[in-house]
């Protein structure tokens, strides 16, 4: 189970790509709808880019005001578009699922 100061520092964590490129300040952390586990990250990809992009955070790690994720930023830029602001549905994250493989 994530503690909170875990939770609270992937909130205002940075976060990078697996090729150490730069993606952009985490927006928000989603939770797992079955577990309650954060399992997703948002992140919002360049300065003139508003759509926000769902980032798995299976195989990342989090070290100090970074957060490593485990795919590319074109593999992210392709994924998924949801809104953000209503949450995933069981179906949004089953689609993520799929297009990240896990």
């Amino acid at each position: 189970m994530m503690e909170q100061l875990e939770l609270e520092q992937l909130q205002a964590a940075t976060a990078w790509d697996v090729d150490g490129e730069k993606l952009g300040n985490v927006s928000q952390v989603h939770l797992d709808g079955v577990s309650g586990e954060p399992a997703w990250v948002t992140v919002g990809l360049g300065l003139l880019n508003s759509r926000e992009n769902f980032v798995p955070l299976a195989g990342s790690r989090l070290d100090g005001d970074s957060l490593f994720v485990a795919v590319t930023k074109d593999v992210i830029k392709g994924s998924p578009d949801f809104s953000s602001e209503e949450g995933l549905t069981p179906e949004d994250e089953d689609l993520l699922r799929t297009y990240y493989n896990l």
